[in-house]
């Protein structure tokens, strides 16, 4: 890979980083937020703070080596495919980030939350198959799986959840302020767990591109501080219109409802991180938990036609960045070859 295409790919993992920071702030601060747990100013810095440390203890832990890169991404047909080609590589991986990073961006201005990990995944199906590689159908199928299972397991943990704080409250065994403190306690949960499963993915792909020039980064502990400060940074700006989606528009977030939707989605992406052996979005589990903390009150407690859009989103994610990809890649290869 030249040493253009390699930096081109290393400042693009940087965005992504960034990006997804941006995009999924609201995980960690729209409960606290919309119920006045917290100043938005206060949530935002706590996240970003957050969000940081625990992408620096999430890429501590793991042993940073292309065959943990290529496993985490589902990349090794890519990179058997295009071996001796490396520049073809370089421009795959950019035409997965532009992807990514563009499908984030649609997605925070319509105020949905979608998945960075399945727009990232669904772009490298597309992206792989423009090349002729073949796809890595068995870590897309765990991922489906985990899909699956993630947001239905979040919604029923949440409505249990929430049962259990209701019981509690009308025994007056849990207070206002104890739930208050309570919730800024989950959502931090969250900002550390996002932190760490989010930030592998714009290392993972730093670690394919460095190893096309036949080493591993030189400055390994300078990236991962690079890609934690880009994460909490994109989270201290935060993604305002989808907090206004979850917190309001979704359904009339309560203390309660906000304490039992974040430690839910805590509670799944721990399962996700260390259990499924596959990310559970975050974006997914927030969702998934303020809906199922909503019909705890009552089914008509959650306006199901704004459910019923974020869903659309989530099976559209993939897709729609296969297709994407795949034409992105495909207008690269055709510009640059001779």
């Amino acid at each position: 890979m030249t040493t253009l295409l390699l930096v081109l790919v290393v400042v693009l993992a940087i965005a992504m980083a960034y990006m997804n920071g941006f995009h999924d702030a609201s995980n960690a601060v729209t409960t606290t937020i919309t119920t006045r747990t917290l100043p938005e100013s206060t949530a935002l810095t706590l996240a970003a703070i957050l969000n940081l440390l625990g992408a620096l203890l999430g890429m501590m832990l793991i042993a940073v080596a292309t065959p943990w890169a290529l496993q985490l991404l589902g990349m090794t047909p890519l990179t058997q495919e295009t071996s001796g080609q490396p520049d073809v590589l370089g421009l795959a991986l950019i035409a997965i980030m532009l992807t990514t990073i563009g499908w984030d961006l649609l997605t925070w201005w319509m105020g949905m939350p979608s998945s960075t990990w399945h727009a990232f995944f669904g772009s490298t199906l597309g992206v792989s198959l423009a090349i002729g590689a073949p796809a890595a159908w068995e870590r897309l199928g765990v991922m489906l799986g985990v899909s699956l299972v993630g947001p239905v397991l979040s919604a029923t943990i949440a409505y249990l959840l929430m049962q259990l704080v209701l019981g509690l409250g009308r025994h007056e065994w849990l207070g206002r302020r104890h739930l208050r403190f309570a919730q800024t306690v989950s959502a931090g949960a969250v900002a550390t767990g996002h932190g760490l499963t989010d930030s592998r993915l714009p290392l993972a792909v730093i670690v394919i591109a460095f190893a096309t020039t036949g080493s591993s980064p030189s400055y390994t502990a300078a990236i991962m501080v690079a890609v934690a400060v880009a994460i909490g940074l994109g989270t201290l700006v935060g993604g305002h219109r989808i907090i206004r989606v979850l917190g309001r528009h979704l359904t009339d977030l309560n203390v309660a409802q906000g304490l039992a939707a974040e430690a839910s989605a805590a509670a799944t992406m721990s399962l996700g991180l260390f259990g499924f052996g596959s990310p559970v979005s975050t974006s997914h589990a927030l969702a998934s938990s303020v809906v199922g903390a909503g019909v705890a009150q009552g089914m008509r407690n959650v306006r199901w036609q704004v459910a019923g859009k974020i869903l659309l989103i989530w099976l559209a994610t993939p897709l729609a960045c296969a297709v994407v990809g795949a034409a992105l890649v495909g207008t690269m290869l055709a510009m640059t070859s001779p």
